[in-house]
């Protein structure tokens, strides 16, 4: 775990932004697949109608600065990053532990996370052949039992 302090707190409206922006960076580093035109697109969706339609789990440093988010609807995890710079500090594994998913969707390009969630006890279900935006980029639906 990350040494220093970090506590998680639900997010609110006036996250968004700094939200969305630590959304990208850290995707940037795990969706190679994805084009800038592709992020140009997800960016306000993921702002204006995503995030809002969840409840997002901001970690955080002592100082406020936002590490990861996790974003879940009921037992499904909808999203989870972390700021690339933190990568295994155990924020990630924090965000997870707090949430407590039951169910996960990974792009299949993105191994990292793929990893990471076998690793916490998720297994694969199924494998769709597009996105949820019908895009050609499969996606690995994940279950675990209750934790």
């Amino acid at each position: 775990m990350n040494a220093d302090p970090v506590s998680v707190r639900l997010a609110g409206e006036r996250d968004l932004d700094e939200l969305t922006d630590l959304w990208e960076r850290a995707a940037r580093t795990s969706h190679g697949f994805m084009s800038d035109d592709d992020f140009a697109e997800a960016h306000p969706y993921l702002r204006d109608a995503l995030l809002p339609s969840m409840d997002v789990w901001v970690a955080e440093d002592d100082t406020g600065r936002p590490l990861g988010l996790a974003g879940v609807r009921g037992p499904h995890l909808e999203l989870l990053y972390v700021e690339p710079a933190v990568h295994g500090t155990g924020i990630g594994t924090l965000l997870l532990d707090h949430v407590r998913p039951t169910s996960v969707e990974v792009y299949a390009g993105n191994t990292h996370g793929l990893g990471f969630y076998t690793a916490h006890g998720f297994r694969r279900l199924r494998t769709h052949t597009t996105d949820a935006f019908g895009r050609p980029f499969p996606v690995v639906h994940l279950v675990r039992d209750a934790p």
